[in-house]
């Protein structure tokens, strides 16, 4: 039972969800326009930075005690005020951006600190330290050596640029996850709350449950599939894991195991067409490409990145002897938001029809990826209303309530990209993401060999705790200019930054998406993060292969190109497992897992650099031999069995 101030918190927040839900249709459908009325697009990223801070800060308020509760209503209630009055008033208050007066701001400050507070509670220290670092950095910039020197700033200047110009607080960032992701959140979520996670974990269990290693690889083809709509790596653990990793456990996988493959397979889905995750909007804004190209790009990174989780869960399966089952047993039963199990649906498969009808407006009609998405989201709620009148109301309330869970999470990432506008802000402001970039460049002698290694180091150790969108903001203005600058394909720079920052989740020490598997799996997070390395070992070579081979992105070169590249990967993905898991048909030593290992690298390497050709086909050659010769049946004797005879 809620007592007074939390039931005041409580609606409170579901009203000002209900406002920001509203808000974002009414934008995306243009209807402001439609009535004559027309405004900035700054005027509805305000009121959506605002509602959206509003909402984080009602929901993590009740860890405070009663006056902590009272002040954090306060707080809330003032950081509406401010961010209403600008979405009211900013065609004027553009003037003050120049001019920067004490009231703007003073204004100013207390919206920043509110962005900054808002994802403190949520991501944790990183960002606001950042963002308070670059501010000092910006003050001390002008009194330091050369090569380190930014431009003279005032504190007011700061202050009113971070909280009105359209290159900080209300950039394109809040803007494509505030317009263009939260579509894509409300499909996701909704299509989990009605069992569209189930529905993906059944067919994963009919089309792969009956091979070896059955359930580890029901686990890889649903969380790939349900991440391909949902963009979520947590997400994706939590609605798919609690049904899998059980699955795993009992077919013979340990306990760290099974929560590491769910938590690699749940990862991936940022990376997997059509929806892949927010970053993949920013991308396409950044490079100001449609985002079909980026999609279309990412097509064999993803296939790539679940061919190698694939391998890895066989081997184990093979050296720990777990068989397939056709008739795996998921305990998929559907419940309701509270907890009561759910009238059973029928054609519980028909949501699927509306991720086809996203992806028919995306990629047939080319529609706006946020009209494609609000579309699509009301398809699905279409969907779920079919079925008997008995339980019609059941599955009314079912939808409200995943539409207001869903702003939940519109509100989190509205947060994070209002804190990593604050970084880019600062970062134009005072010239120093150049001087980041030139430093990286004078490390790495400009080798592009090491930049790339210097480039994936950064993408983990900043994405430590955070979510991949934040890193890739980051990433995108600190090192993708690096990498174009030593003549990578833009494309390839980015979605190389976007890879290993989404790496980032099941890399130790901090990886999030491992450490909530593990959480479902009841097991230690690091003995988790430690096996996700294993199970994912094969994934960490794709980006590094297509980056230096733009073909495997379909960005330059020909088929031929495409085919050797395709080719050679794969084998450095099938060596790389092997020296992984060490296991093929039987167990491998050590010493030659090691040489494996570094095998594999050599299939990285393209065809034309300074290492010659031949020398590389001979490694291809010998890889080839190795896993014939790793395959060849033995005798219970250990001897090779001649199978001419």
């Amino acid at each position: 039972m809620l007592t007074g101030m939390n039931r005041i918190t409580h609606g409170l927040r579901s009203l000002i969800n209900t406002l920001l839900l509203v808000s974002v249709v009414v934008w995306i459908l243009d209807l402001p326009a439609n009535f004559g009325y027309y405004l900035y697009n700054e005027q509805f990223l305000a009121l959506a930075a605002g509602l959206g801070t509003a909402s984080v800060l009602l929901a993590t308020g009740g860890r405070f005690n009663r006056i902590g509760q009272w002040l954090n209503l306060a707080f809330t209630a003032l950081v509406l005020i401010l961010f209403g009055y600008v979405a009211r008033d900013f065609p004027s208050l553009q003037l003050d951006v120049a001019a920067a007066p004490p009231q703007a701001a003073v204004m100013g400050t207390i919206m920043v600190l509110a962005i900054l507070e808002g994802v403190r509670r949520k991501t944790g220290l990183f960002l606001p330290i950042l963002v308070a670092l670059l501010v000092v950095f910006a003050f001390i910039g002008p009194y330091l050596p050369a090569d380190y020197q930014t431009r003279p700033v005032s504190f007011s200047r700061v202050a009113v640029y971070l909280s009105l110009d359209t290159n900080a607080l209300l950039s394109t960032v809040l803007a494509i996850a505030s317009i263009v992701v939260a579509p894509f959140i409300l499909f996701g979520f909704l299509l989990n709350t009605f069992g569209g996670s189930a529905v993906f974990s059944r067919f994963a269990s009919k089309m792969v449950g009956h091979y070896t290693g059955g359930p580890a690889k029901v686990s890889v083809i649903g969380s790939g599939a349900f991440g391909m709509v949902s963009g979520s790596a947590v997400a994706n653990v939590v609605a798919v894991g609690s049904v899998t990793i059980p699955t795993m456990v009992r077919a013979g996988y340990s306990r760290p195991v099974a929560a590491a493959v769910e938590a690699v397979s749940s990862t991936g889905g940022q990376l997997v067409p059509p929806i892949m995750g927010a970053s993949a909007f920013l991308m396409a804004e950044l490079l100001e490409i449609q985002y079909q190209t980026v999609a279309i790009a990412a097509i064999v990174p993803s296939i790539l990145f679940y061919l190698a989780v694939l391998l890895s869960v066989d081997f184990e399966a093979r050296r720990l002897n777990i068989k397939g089952d056709k008739d795996i047993d998921l305990d998929l039963t559907d419940v309701a938001s509270d907890g009561t199990p759910a009238p059973k649906q029928a054609f519980p498969g028909r949501y699927l029809l509306a991720a086809l009808y996203l992806i028919y407006l995306l990629f047939v009609e080319n529609r706006s990826a946020e009209y494609a998405g609000l579309m699509a989201t009301g398809a699905l709620i279409a969907l779920h209303m079919i079925g008997p009148l008995s339980t019609l109301w059941f599955r009314i309330r079912q939808t409200f309530s995943g539409l207001l869970s869903s702003v939940d999470a519109i509100a989190d990432i509205i947060v994070l990209a209002g804190a990593a506008g604050l970084v880019i802000g600062i970062l134009n402001l005072t010239g120093v993401a150049f001087a980041i970039t030139l430093q990286m460049l004078a490390l790495s002698g400009g080798n592009l060999a090491i930049l790339l290694v210097i480039t994936a180091i950064l993408s983990i150790v900043l994405g430590l705790g955070m979510p991949t969108v934040g890193v890739y903001i980051l990433l995108a203005t600190l090192a993708a200019p690096a990498l174009v600058m030593l003549d990578v394909v833009p494309l390839a720079a980015h979605l190389y930054v976007l890879y290993f920052g989404m790496l980032s989740m099941i890399t130790p020490p901090i990886a999030i998406a491992s450490f909530a598997a593990a959480s479902v799996a009841n097991t230690s997070p690091w003995q988790t993060a430690f096996a996700s390395l294993k199970i994912g070992a094969g994934v960490y070579l794709v980006p590094l292969a297509f980056v230096v081979q733009p073909s495997l992105l379909f960005a330059g070169g020909t088929t031929t190109d495409f085919v050797t590249a395709l080719v050679r990967i794969i084998l450095g993905i099938v060596l790389i497992t092997i020296a992984a898991i060490g296991y093929l048909r039987r167990p491998v030593p050590m010493a030659m897992r090691v040489f494996i290992g570094l095998l594999s690298l050599t299939t990285v390497i393209p065809l034309g650099s300074t290492i010659a050709d031949s020398l590389l086909w001979a490694g291809f050659a010998l890889g080839i031999a190795l896993i014939a010769w790793l395959l060849w049946p033995v005798s219970r004797t250990g001897a090779l069995i001649n199978n001419t005879q």
